[in-house]
Parts: C-alpha cells; sequence; structure tokens
C-alpha cells in the first residue's frame, strides 16, 4: 500500500513539474488556476445538490413497501425477506429490489416493489453460446457460484465478502491518504477560493458594464439623451425669461423651488396681450415654453398652464440622472 501511495505520488508530482518551464507548462497552471476556482465557487452547489440526490434516494429506501406473500418457485414455501437495494440507472426509474430466500429450500428470488421479478443476467457458455444452469450456495460469508452446461463446460466462482469488504475498506483508506496529501495541489484553500471568487465578481462587474455600454452606445435614444443640454437652475431660468418675453409674457416670477429626486420649480407670468382669449393665451405660453425646453434637461409638468384673471401658473421639472432623461426623450 505505502508503495502505491509513493508512485501516484510521483506520477502526481511530474504531471504538476511537466513543461514547468515552457510556455505548455505555464498554460496548464493557468487553466488548473481557474479549474479549482470554479470549482471552489460552486463547491456549496455541488454539495447542495448531492445532498439533494442522497436524500431522494435515501427516502426511497427508507419509504419503500416490501412484497408480500412471496412463494418459492421450487417449493412453494413462503419466501422470507433477506435484504434490499436501490436500483438506481440514469436510463431507468429508480426503483427498491428487494431479496427474499426461501427458509426450506434457500432458494433466492428478487422482487421489485412493483411486484416485477428480477431477472439476472443471462450467462453464456463460452464454448457452445447456450445459456449456463447456474447454482449459488452461501456459506457464511463465502458465495460459491458453480456454472454447467449441457456442452460438458464447468466453473466455479467463489466470492469471499469477508475479503471483498477488507478490500473495500483498505481503497477507502488509501483514498482517504491521497485526498490529504494532494488537496493542496487540486483545491484552492478558504483564504484563496474567497479570493478567487472576489475577483471574479469584480471582472464580472466590469464585464457588464462594459456591456451596457456598449449597448447604451448603440441605442439611438441613448444618443439623443447624450445631446440634451444639462441646464443649471439658472440657465434654465434665463432661457424661460426670453421665451416668454419673445412671445409677449411679462412679469416672470419664479417661486421657491421643490427639490427631491426632481427639481420642481413653480412659476407665474402675466399676459401682455390683452386681446387674446384665456384659451389662446395658456395654449400659446405651453407651446412656446416646451419648444425652448426640447433640447434640456427640463420639462413643463404635465399639469400644463392654468390662467386666472390673465395670471398663467405652471410647473417646471428638472432631471438628473440617466434613467429619467432617458423616459423624458422616449
Amino acid at each position: 500500500m505505502r508503495g502505491k501511495i509513493e508512485k501516484d505520488k510521483k506520477e502526481i508530482e511530474s504531471f504538476k513539474l511537466a513543461d514547468k518551464k515552457g510556455f505548455v507548462g505555464a498554460l496548464g497552471e493557468y487553466i488548473l488556476y481557474f479549474k479549482k476556482g470554479e470549482e471552489y465557487r460552486n463547491k456549496e452547489k455541488t454539495i447542495n445538490e448531492w445532498i439533494e440526490k442522497d436524500k431522494i434516494k435515501q427516502d426511497k429506501y427508507d419509504n419503500a413497501k416490501e412484497p408480500t406473500s412471496v412463494f418459492c418457485d421450487r417449493c412453494n414455501w413462503e419466501m422470507e425477506l433477506d435484504g434490499k437495494s436501490l436500483h438506481d440507472f440514469s436510463d431507468k426509474p429508480m426503483r427498491m429490489l428487494f431479496f427474499f430466500r426461501c427458509p426450506k429450500c434457500h432458494k433466492g428470488k428478487g422482487i421489485f416493489e412493483d411486484g416485477e421479478s428480477y431477472k439476472p443476467r443471462v450467462e453464456k457458455c463460452p464454448d457452445c453460446s447456450k445459456e449456463l444452469n447456474t447454482e449459488k450456495i452461501r456459506k457464511d460469508e463465502i458465495i460459491t457460484t458453480n456454472y454447467t452446461c449441457k456442452c460438458g463446460y464447468k466453473n466455479t466462482e467463489i466470492w469471499d465478502l469477508k475479503v471483498d469488504e477488507e478490500k473495500h475498506n483498505k481503497k477507502e483508506k488509501y483514498d482517504k491518504l491521497l485526498l490529504e496529501k494532494f488537496r493542496s495541489l487540486f483545491c484552492l484553500s478558504k483564504e484563496d477560493g474567497d479570493k478567487y471568487v472576489s475577483s471574479q465578481l469584480r471582472m464580472e462587474s466590469s464585464l457588464r458594464q462594459i456591456e451596457e455600454i456598449k449597448e447604451k452606445e448603440t441605442n439611438p435614444k441613448y444618443q439623443k439623451m447624450k445631446e440634451l443640454k444639462k441646464l443649471k437652475v439658472g440657465e434654465m431660468q434665463n432661457l424661460i425669461d426670453k421665451t416668454v418675453k419673445e412671445n409677449s409674457y411679462i412679469c416672470l416670477n419664479f417661486e421657491k423651488p421643490e427639490v427631491d429626486r426632481y427639481v420642481i420649480i413653480p412659476f407665474t407670468v402675466q399676459d401682455n396681450k390683452t386681446e387674446r382669449c384665456d384659451y389662446d393665451s395658456s395654449r400659446d405660453l405651453r407651446r412656446a415654453i416646451i419648444k425652448a425646453l426640447e433640447t434640456t434637461n427640463w420639462r413643463l409638468m404635465s399639469d400644463g398652464i392654468s390662467n386666472r384673471l390673465g395670471m398663467l401658473c405652471g410647473k417646471i421639472k428638472g432631471y438628473e440622472n440617466e434613467e429619467d432623461l432617458m423616459k423624458i426623450i422616449q
């Protein structure tokens, strides 16, 4: 056992150091690092998947109901339960197989939970290819299987369960030794694993931001939004003052602004054209302000313009962030 471990260690170390000075070796180390990193990143998910699969199997094993009234095909005695095994194949539904043994002649039989009989693999004669007669005899931990054929072929196989269990235990110990010795070669430590995950998250965040920027830059609406004039309050007020004067309105007055997510500034103005009716006066002012603000980050609020005895009132809203600016150009 010790000799095999040392041999495996040398093989693993030679794999690690192979062509380490060359490009292929460096590339191999680079690929292995990311492979280990992704395995660490998915460690919790993988373990949870294993646990869930095992839970399903355990539930099946614990709760599957054994068939009743199973009789021996040889002597017709009622058989006794001798064990059970979970049959789980990727191409077939998971089923529980129950093993029964006759208390009189000791013949065995396998029955699935749904009552279907288990059909063992048919052994063929190596000489004439006909089906072999098979007889199994168990004594303590020794199972002896005798194969005979009409053509004269005979063969005996002996299976020592105790020896098989010892081999299994030795393999488990050997695998555990390998895991302890070479874990650091093929697995990242918690510290290195956490660093890898953090770096990958930062990189993915940067890539997403780059993709978002590329997507925006190819979006005509985004380009139109970028072309808007980002006016400050004073610049907007000067623009409105010029607009109302050009359209024969006077006494422009801006009231105290409301500052939250948006900047909202109420205003009042008087119509200097006495012959203009209230409807036309409100309509003309609304159109003039909308046109003046069209290429800026300010908009006349949807309340529009109210008119009381020649005094016109309204509110202008200012937008700052890209999300809100994208909405006002749509």
